[in-house]
């Protein structure tokens, strides 16, 4: 299946009439549902590059900021000190446990923007060459720049054990294959760029999706997208007998439920009827997954090795936070919760999530083994709350620094560029709209 008429040329008059016959097909039957209007005039336009213009959606920004939070408490919570003594520390131990739920937000996210970006650019002359050079622009700077700064300053702020321990497994993050090594080798020791998994991820997303997208049209593409949500969660009832369980966890194919349903919302609010099917749905499907989450973590103590969550758990957390963002996107369906997402602090940690997520953990982790502990400050009511919030403004504050140094003096010149990698779209995909 190919997208009719090949990029940058015309489409036949044949394709035309077909395209305006469905358009009218799509029109009529909302026409005949008294929710149609209401459902499609109440959609805010997601994040969507507008062949080479970068609006942003404050509610997405707000929601970068959820998950980049949620890493972040994850993180202080595992590295900080605390321990099980205290009904008030076990709490927080198993809260800050299962955020790292936060990077299956990324992913969902990620699946949402991209999927647009690529499918408004069908039909451009540059649809690879933007796409991949504006990737580039936005990515590599901080990545390689970051690499190049750390293993370069590892032996001034590394034991000699360490500093041996990270250069031998070099080659798997120069590669953006370090989820590769993590399913053959489990998490590297020490692990300092342990959650770079996640990023190889992303980038192994960004390298085969834009064919995907090219390939298809819209409804095929959606037929794909169910097909990998399906694949990814029959994977991982399989791979824990072949190889270490954490393959299902950091394998791209194994995680490709939560980019697939990130699309799938992107190319349904790119439809008046997909639209409205979202409006009447997605607020029920986040709310039963909620339920559903909250049901496991009372029930388990937390959402962490329970083999509900490693098989179906992913799928359930990819269709909640694909629902969740759907309902974010509607401006009728819950106002408070896109006041929640715009609202100026979380959209703050989202504009540097990128450079947040890279940078804490080995600012957490050096600080960890300097002795910053929290049992090292006194107690409250038995509880190291009060060490645990030093932990964390000391490194979640340097984390913001260096962020903010890092965006303002070494990545947004590279952004800049991007007016350089314009999508100059000379024919777009023809999109069902609201009459009149």
């Amino acid at each position: 299946m190919k997208q009719r008429g090949h990029p940058g040329s015309g489409v036949n008059s044949r394709a035309d009439e077909r395209v305006q016959s469905r358009v009218h097909a799509q029109a009529n039957q909302m026409s005949s549902d008294r929710r149609a209007p209401a459902a499609s005039e109440s959609w805010q336009p997601s994040h969507s590059v507008e062949h080479g213009s970068d609006q942003r959606e404050p509610v997405l920004d707000g929601v970068r900021g959820v998950a980049v939070l949620l890493i972040l408490f994850h993180h202080v919570i595992i590295l900080c000190g605390l321990d099980k003594t205290n009904l008030f520390d076990k709490a927080l131990l198993a809260l800050g446990g299962s955020s790292w739920l936060g990077v299956d937000l990324f992913f969902v996210l990620s699946g949402y923007l991209i999927t647009g970006i690529l499918y408004e650019a069908k039909g451009s002359s540059r649809y690879f060459t933007s796409f991949y050079g504006r990737r580039v622009l936005r990515i590599f700077p901080l990545y390689y720049g970051f690499l190049v700064l750390f293993y370069l300053s590892a032996p001034v702020f590394l034991a000699p054990d360490a500093v041996e321990a990270v250069r031998a497994k070099q080659i798997w993050y120069w590669t953006y294959l370090s989820n590769v090594d993590v399913a053959l080798n489990s998490w590297p020791d020490p692990t300092y760029l342990g959650h770079f998994w996640s990023l190889a991820i992303e980038e192994q997303f960004y390298l085969v999706w834009p064919l995907v997208v090219l390939a298809f049209g819209r409804r095929q593409l959606m037929v794909v997208c169910v097909a990998c949500f399906v694949g990814a969660l029959a994977l991982r009832t399989v791979l824990p007998q072949l190889m270490d369980p954490l393959a299902a966890y950091v394998l791209t194919p194994a995680r490709m439920d939560t980019l697939a349903t990130g699309a799938l919302v992107a190319l349904l609010v790119r439809d008046p009827v997909g639209r409205i099917h979202l409006a009447r749905w997605a607020p029920g499907i986040a709310c039963v997954g909620i339920g559903w989450l909250a049901l496991i973590f009372v029930v388990h103590r937390g959402l962490g090795d329970d083999p509900a969550i490693q098989t179906v758990g992913y799928s359930v957390i990819a269709l909640t936070f694909g629902a969740l963002i759907a309902t974010s996107l509607d401006r009728r369906a819950v106002p408070w919760l896109r006041r929640i997402l715009s609202s100026t602090p979380l959209r703050f940690f989202g504009t540097y999530s990128y450079g947040l997520y890279v940078l804490h953990q080995p600012i957490m982790l050096w600080f960890t083994e300097q002795g910053l502990q929290a049992g090292n400050f006194p107690l409250l009511l038995g509880s190291k709350l009060p060490g645990a919030m030093v932990y964390a403004v000391v490194t979640v504050g340097l984390s913001i620094v260096f962020a903010l140094a890092s965006w303002y003096l070494w990545e947004r010149p590279f952004l800049r560029m991007k007016r350089f990698l314009p999508y100059k779209a000379t024919e777009r995909p023809p999109v069902a709209r609201q009459p009149g």
